[in-house]
């Protein structure tokens, strides 16, 4: 079966760019667009960078991508989507107005944020039961 992921080079490539990017966007968001003239672009560089490190990321293969990997990823993958989707549903409940939209900019990543979490855990977790199986 044919997978579409990246090579394993360009995991790094994409960690290096996420945290690059999402360290700028957490600096734009405490100082709320404070200091730059050209916020909106420094916004989307942020926006960018952390959509395209984490795509690069996250959808790079393994050292070693086996059945197993790709279970992983799956499971990983359909958690993050009902996570983002409980967070969304709930906050289109609770919140309203312009803080929505501020909402729906961070939602723009939950997705990407908890998968990226729950494979790497879930990996690591497979990771550390081969070794202590040795």
């Amino acid at each position: 079966m044919k997978t579409l992921l990246f090579p394993h080079r360009f995991q790094k490539v994409g960690w290096v760019i996420f945290a690059l990017a999402a360290a700028l966007g957490v600096y734009l968001c405490i100082t709320e667009f404070e200091g730059f003239g050209g916020s909106y672009t420094m916004n989307n560089i942020a926006i960018i960078g952390i959509a395209i490190g984490g795509i690069l990321a996250t959808c790079s293969r393994e050292k070693v991508e086996d059945e197993m990997i790709s279970h992983i990823r799956l499971n990983a993958l359909l958690i993050a989507l009902y996570v983002n989707y409980a967070i969304l549903i709930v906050c289109s409940l609770l919140v309203y107005d312009f803080d929505f939209v501020q909402v729906m900019i961070y939602q723009m990543f939950t997705i990407l944020l908890v998968f990226m979490f729950i494979f790497r855990y879930q990996v690591w977790r497979l990771q550390k039961g081969a070794d202590d199986e040795e």
